[in-house]
């Protein structure tokens, strides 16, 4: 089922006037009080250490490209002598490229709040002689130039659309009666910012946020797990192995039937007691479902917003750990 369609006939369900009132002024608050919060958020570049536990499959994948590297270097070391005479320049793998926030800008202009925070990889080559030490295809700027054009071209098209809804609202509020004076407390809050969810080696996970804040709040998340070194997107087969589908699929129904059992407020379509059978629930993951790598180093499936569950509930997320 499309997030989409499990949004329209969740909000199809007929609700006591006395509830809604109660419902839709808690969102409000909600909202407001989530943007504001991340808004002082503000990150630059993250580095996580070593975790010894729960590193599993990529642990073996980071090795092996690792391994393959060091294959090369020495070979070349042996051979080269303008080769060694580099390889003290060599920053640790890992170090070669970094998350920076580029864009920040946090300011109220018109009827827009902006809280923005842009992320760019950058490939830090000012101690390596590529010419010399024969490295060009390590790291190629083009890969992370072409990832970094993609985050500029979601943030911009983001800002572009939430500008033009506030603007298509704005006319209709003042066709309908509404005043000056009631305008003047309406804003739209435009939040862009992002997570380094994991970094080691040569394997990179970001986050990227996008949401605004106006007549309801309305979120989207975007996910790269990157191999910087095979200069490709990392896929949930690679990580989980061949039987991925049903190892991840099994791994979340048992957490979503734990979660219920534990707290009554926790709700999946398709789950649980007060399940009414509207919408299909959570059968199995998707080939091209959400995901990054958490600090661990496990992966962890993200669900968009009434794909799985109802609105209140966000972005479920779910550990896949694997021995």
């Amino acid at each position: 089922m499309r997030p989409e369609d499990g949004k329209k006939v969740y909000e199809n369900i007929e609700i006591p006037v006395e509830l809604g009132e109660v419902v839709n002024r808690a969102i409000a608050s909600r909202s407001k009080e989530d943007v504001l919060k991340m808004a002082e958020k503000r990150r630059n570049v993250v580095e996580f250490k070593d975790k010894k536990r729960g590193m599993g499959r990529l642990v073996r994948y980071v090795a092996c490209a690792a391994a393959g590297l060091l294959v090369c270097m020495t070979v070349g070391v042996n051979t080269s002598e303008a080769f060694a005479m580099e390889m003290h320049k060599i920053p640790v793998i890992g170090q070669l490229a970094k998350v920076l926030t580029v864009r920040s800008w946090h300011e109220t202009e018109g009827d827009y709040e902006y809280n923005i925070e842009v992320p760019e990889i950058v490939v830090e080559t000012e101690s390596v002689s590529f010419t010399e030490v024969g490295l060009e295809a390590y790291l190629n700027p083009g890969f992370t130039a072409d990832i970094n054009a993609q985050i500029q071209k979601i943030v911009d098209d983001y800002m572009t659309q939430a500008q033009a809804d506030m603007e298509a609202y704005k006319e209709a509020f003042f066709a309908t009666g509404g005043t000056e004076d009631e305008w003047n407390d309406r804003t739209m809050d435009i939040y862009v910012d992002y997570n380094v969810k994991y970094q080691q080696g040569n394997i990179l996970s970001l986050e990227l946020i996008t949401a605004k804040t106006w007549v309801a709040s309305e979120e989207e998340r975007h996910y790269y797990n990157l191999d910087l070194e095979a200069e490709r997107e990392l896929t949930l087969e690679e990580l989980l192995g061949e039987d991925y589908i049903r190892i991840a699929s099994e791994s979340i129904i048992a957490q979503i039937e734990e979660r219920i059992e534990a707290d009554e407020m926790q709700s999946y379509f398709g789950y649980g007691p007060n399940d009414d059978g509207m919408i299909e629930g959570f059968k199995e993951l998707s080939p091209d479902a959400m995901f990054y790598i958490n600090e661990a180093g496990n992966v962890v499936i993200v669900f968009q917003e009434y794909e799985i569950a109802p609105g209140y509930m966000g972005f479920p997320e779910f550990e896949i750990i694997t021995d």
